[in-house]
């Protein structure tokens, strides 16, 4: 519970720095107690987890209507979500009380080695879901944050996991001095080099061109109807045309993920407005929309999209989302079995894009677009920002959470993705969070949320390349690395100790 609560506050984040001790203690009791440690090791793990995601993740209970089919369903998703994501808890408490029994490892060091490697699976293939990672909670602490530019939010959440070991251990009066000292260390590690790179880290200029970030405040029930596809996109004009008349004036103008509801640009109407706005003010507006393209055996594919309308009436190249939500956007594994797409859940059956797209902008340099769920894989921003693109946007609508805990939660993750690369971030949300956020990962300008507005602000500049862009997730890689030979280790002891 605690741990869920350092994902809903900002003020008690850093209960995230001990929320796993209690953990520990169970662990190291079932070790030593048990009759069937194993076991033990099992639910002592999943009920951490449930607890866990059941608290960070009672927004399920508080989607919108329109984001689930049948509304009574959204209570027992959220208890099903929280039991599911428990078992990977559940699997990291099992593997490490097993090599610590069996192998020479010690819990305070196997624990954060098992645990995030753990987190490494959970978050990686077409089902995963790495929101939650311990990592994200502290992502209001500017320092700490820093050290994802060395290592990815897997180095922060292997620094939060061996605070938690080291103050156990301390707590349980072993080693008490260098447990209290490792722990020191680790803080003031985090405190001194995070203050020193965020000296280090360029400041905002106003002399810089500006972009203008439109928030149109649209209800789903609305914007899906297909009824109000003239009147929205009204709406998104008039924003842009205000927006334009602000001072400095804006280089881009970028509307949210699926902004009009509609397929914007295939339908010729709609996409002669938006060309005509960006003609008359001289602006190229990048924009979400639904999109469609037939392959060569003449099969329609349709695509959760992004693109620009320039000034001159081109469009360049599409964008397609590349990672869909599993059950959301499409049937995970389609790929594979071909008949789950004849499965109705409700889901949009959108296509998976190919590859990133980098999107010129003249004074700011090439940008790659992450549409919302995107966001929270830091590789897929890693590889846009190895192709080139020397600044980030984050289209989203996040209209379906709510004004709840799940919109700062999401937003938070984004931050994450600016600092690892050390490029700004534009995140443009259909109600919010839309924000400007520099290379260090904090906020240099907001909208208010459920409010219809246009943020038109100097985009900050891009810092120095990062140990993370030029080496990729190497905690992650290490961790599985250590947890395989730990592993290893223990099945041999093991084996050892029933041979005669």
């Amino acid at each position: 519970m605690l741990l869920g609560a350092a994902f809903l506050w900002e003020s008690v984040a850093l209960l995230a720095l001990v929320a796993f001790v209690p953990l520990l203690v169970a662990l190291d009791h079932v070790g030593r107690a048990a009759r069937r440690p194993l076991r033990g090791f099992l639910v002592a793990g999943w009920t951490f987890g449930f607890a866990w995601f059941l608290v960070g993740m009672h927004w399920v209970a508080q989607l919108s209507p329109v984001a689930i089919t049948v509304p009574w369903l959204k209570y027992p998703a959220w208890v099903a979500a929280a039991a599911y994501l428990a078992v990977f808890p559940a699997l990291a408490a099992l593997i490490a009380g097993f090599v610590v029994r069996r192998g020479p490892a010690a819990l305070a060091f196997a624990f954060p080695c098992v645990f995030l490697a753990v987190e490494e699976v959970r978050g990686s293939g077409e089902l995963g879901f790495p929101w939650f990672q311990p990592g994200y909670a502290l992502h209001a602490h500017p320092r700490v944050l820093q050290l994802a530019s060395l290592g990815s939010v897997s180095l922060v959440t292997a620094w939060v996991l061996v605070v938690n070991a080291l103050v156990w251990r301390a707590l349980a009066g072993r080693a008490r001095g260098r447990a209290l000292l490792g722990a020191a260390l680790a803080l003031g590690f985090a405190w001194s080099w995070g203050g020193a790179a965020l000296k280090a880290t360029p400041k905002s200029d106003p002399a810089r061109p500006a972009i203008a970030l439109v928030q149109g405040d649209i209800g789903s029930e609305m914007k899906w109807t297909g009824n109000h596809q003239a009147e929205i996109l009204a709406r998104f004009v008039s924003l842009t045309v205000a927006g334009d008349t602000l001072r400095p004036k804006p280089a881009i103008a970028i509307w949210p993920e699926t902004a009009t509801g509609s397929y914007l640009r295939k339908q010729i109407d709609q996409a002669i407005v938006v060309v005509e706005l960006a003609s008359r003010t001289g602006v190229p507006v990048f924009s979400g929309f639904a999109d469609y393209a037939f392959d060569s055996a003449g099969v329609m594919h349709h695509y959760n999209a992004a693109g620009v309308f320039a000034p001159d009436g081109s469009m360049g190249r599409i964008y397609g989302k590349r990672h869909l939500v599993p059950f959301g956007e499409r049937m995970p594994f389609e790929w594979l079995l071909p008949g789950l797409a004849k499965v109705d859940l409700g889901q949009a059956e959108w296509t998976p894009g190919p590859e990133a797209v980098l999107f010129p902008v003249p004074g700011l340099g090439p940008f790659a677009c992450l549409i919302c769920f995107e966001s929270i894989f830091p590789d897929l921003s890693r590889e846009s920002v190895r192709a080139g693109a020397q600044w980030l946007v984050n289209i989203t609508n996040d209209e379906w959470f709510g004004n709840g805990p799940a919109l700062p939660q999401h937003a938070a993750m984004a931050q994450f993705r600016a600092v690892e690369n050390h490029v700004p971030l534009a995140r443009c949300a259909n109600t919010g969070i839309t924000e400007i956020v520099d290379s260090a990962g904090r906020v240099t300008a907001r909208l208010p949320v459920f409010r219809a507005g246009v943020l038109v602000h100097p985009l900050p500049p891009r810092g120095r390349p990062t140990p993370y862009t030029r080496l990729g997730d190497w905690p992650g890689v290490a961790a599985l690395i250590a947890s395989g030979l730990l592993l290893l280790l223990a099945f041999a002891r093991r084996h050892a100790a029933v041979v005669p």
